[in-house]
């Protein structure tokens, strides 16, 4: 068997590395993960990318610091010596991978880097597990790693647990991408502990975190008054272990989906400024939302303010804790591999046929119906907050007349800000569209306060 470890960029110093790829569209990390190969051979890439998948050949830098080491499954390491090798448009470290090996590991010491007027000496880790390799549990763990992130399947629920030098770290940001690449963003908790989203879907994960460590020190004539940590897993979840996960039942689906939406619990209410774009104008002015959801308008001359204020309602009364039961409920078809999840109808709401797609213990669709038509909200982004609970971020809202054409569609994109313990609304854009009206409405809160 032989193993190609890949560096993508351009050759460069590090620090010259480091500004051109922190100065990109996305951020790059370090990344190794074992591939299928020609025949039997397997191939191992080590990337500088955002997830575990080579980046563009433009970013190729030659790392001459890197160390990679294989463990084979009783645990015992075996070093990997390369070789550059070029191979399409990018290019690729080429070694040997010892028999018996089932996972990797690297690390990279990018030396003392200066960036934004801040001085820190930046170090990579990185490491590979295959859920489907037998005994791959016992290999969750790599002492030899300074910094990892070690996934445990032991509880109901998979979850990860970040050490830096062996010990659990609290409160380190964690950032996960899924096979189809949806983000999520967490902390772990006072055990340096964070749950991985739910998944229906096998495939790699590319998972993240970083720790600052605010110690001085020196790299050959170079002084450094703090590290920048940033280690990366990447995990392969086998279809078995995918499929498994999926079996719910469609109350335990909604059930799940409902709890993860970030709400306002114990709400007080807020004011804040608010720059709203309707009517072909934009008007500065101010909003109160009461403890109960009212929602006042002060300041603006509109005239009409009932499409502002249904759009206000509507957000205000999404983000409410719900009182809807999810006792009767059933799956409305066979069909797992749907784009937006799995349709689910709620048996008690025959009158309006209401029925949710669910994905990833999100709603991704909503459709309901009346005497004169239907609607369907579709989501295709949302925004997490510091404990993981989703908020909308980008949909569309469509209306279907009764003969089934459509009457008219609303695209929406939404951001959040965190005051307080509440995810309070920072933008809401929005495009109305149908037969005979364009109509573009914005709104921008700022100055948020929260009411006693």
């Amino acid at each position: 068997m032989s193993i190609s470890l890949r560096i993508l960029g351009s050759s460069l110093t590090a620090a010259a590395v480091w500004l051109t790829l922190s100065s990109a569209a996305s951020a790059h990390f370090l990344w190794v993960a074992i591939e299928s190969g020609r025949g039997e051979q397997r191939e191992a890439n080590v990337s500088v990318s955002e997830i575990a998948e080579p980046d563009s050949a433009d970013l190729f830098a030659e790392i001459a610091t890197v160390k990679v080491w294989g463990r084979s499954q009783d645990g015992k390491p075996a070093n990997v010596s390369v070789t550059k090798q070029t191979r399409g448009d990018g290019g690729a470290l080429v070694g040997n991978l010892p028999a018996g090996v089932a996972t990797l590991s690297a690390h990279i010491n990018y030396g003392v880097i200066t960036r934004r007027e801040q001085t820190f000496q930046l170090q990579y880790h990185a490491k590979y597990l295959d859920a489907s390799a037998a005994n791959w549990q016992s290999l969750a763990r790599d002492e030899k790693l300074v910094f990892e992130i070690v996934p445990d399947t032991s509880g109901k629920e998979v979850s990860l647990e970040v050490l830096f030098q062996g010990k659990p770290l609290a409160g380190a940001e964690i950032v996960i991408f899924s096979p189809t690449a949806v983000q999520t963003d967490a902390k772990t908790d006072a055990e340096g502990r964070v749950a991985l989203p739910p998944t229906t879907r096998a495939g790699l994960y590319s998972i993240r975190a970083k720790s600052v460590v605010n110690t001085p020190g020196k790299d050959g004539d170079k002084e450094y008054p703090q590290v920048n940590h940033y280690t990366t897993l990447a995990l392969r979840v086998p279809q078995s272990y995918a499929t498994a996960k999926a079996m719910k039942s469609a109350g335990e689906m909604i059930h799940a989906a409902r709890d993860g939406r970030a709400t306002w619990n114990n709400f007080t209410g807020f004011e804040a400024d608010l720059a709203l774009f309707a009517e072909g104008r934009e008007q500065k002015g101010r909003i109160k939302v009461a403890a109960d959801g009212q929602v006042t308008l002060s300041g603006f001359q509109l005239a009409d303010e009932k499409v502002p204020l249904a759009t206000l309602r509507s957000l205000v009364g999404h983000r409410m804790p719900g009182s809807e039961s999810d006792d009767k409920v059933s799956f409305a078809d066979e069909q797992t591999d749907h784009p937006l999840g799995r349709l689910i109808k709620l048996d008690y709401d025959s009158a309006m046929a209401s029925a949710y797609r669910i994905k990833d213990d999100v709603i991704h669709e909503v459709n309901r119906q009346s005497e004169t038509g239907k609607f369907t909200i579709s989501v295709f982004e949302v925004n997490r907050n510091p404990e993981g609970k989703y908020l909308p971020g980008f949909y569309t809202v469509s209306f279907w007349n009764k003969d089934g054409s459509l009457k008219s569609s609303n695209t929406v994109h939404e951001t959040w800000i965190r005051v307080g313990n509440v995810d309070l609304p920072l933008t809401h854009s929005a495009v109305f569209t149908s037969a005979n009206e364009r109509r573009n409405t914005s709104m921008t809160f700022s100055n948020h306060k929260l009411l006693k």
